[in-house]
């Protein structure tokens, strides 16, 4: 008999401070969603799971069960919703740039747009969600069940040394 420990999930709101998670619950409904402020945690809260993978998650080379073809494509995309979220967080850029200098060892999680058929078509949420489940994020599937992803031009997650 083989037994498997499963560890809790990990929990988002402890990568920043009350305070920055505060603010950017209020620049996002302020700003890009007008939404129940619980709706906006949760949104930021996932966010921080979508960075917080990036921030582990190297596409040329992804933990097995991950990517499930052959595709040359294989970079983690924000759905819509958790998009808006990034972009709210972008614009605290000081802030940010802390957040992955602290998250990634002195790195940046860059935020590019990029279309192609992976994202447009859900492949590529699809990818971050299992990945964000292999990192140990938890995951509401209420925010990424939509299949389509990002900003006008379609954007996604890299992470560069500065």
């Amino acid at each position: 008999m083989t037994l498997t420990i499963q560890a809790p999930p990990r929990n988002p709101r402890e990568l920043v401070s009350p305070d920055l998670f505060d603010r950017l619950v209020e620049r996002l409904r302020n700003e890009y969603v007008y939404v129940a402020r619980f709706y906006a945690e949760a949104m930021v809260e996932q966010m921080m799971c979508f960075l917080a993978t990036a921030a582990e998650y190297d596409p040329a080379d992804p933990p097995e069960g991950i990517v499930q073809d052959e595709a040359e494509f294989n970079h983690l995309t924000p759905s819509k919703e958790i998009d808006d979220a990034l972009h709210a967080f972008l614009d605290l850029t000081e802030d940010y740039r802390e957040f992955c200098e602290k998250l990634t060892g002195g790195r940046f999680i860059d935020h590019q747009p990029v279309t192609n058929s992976s994202i447009t078509g859900g492949r590529s949420v699809a990818i971050t969600v299992r990945a964000m489940r292999h990192y140990g994020w938890p995951l509401d599937d209420h925010f990424w069940g939509t299949g389509t992803s990002c900003c006008t031009d379609v954007c996604q997650g890299r992470v560069t040394k500065r």
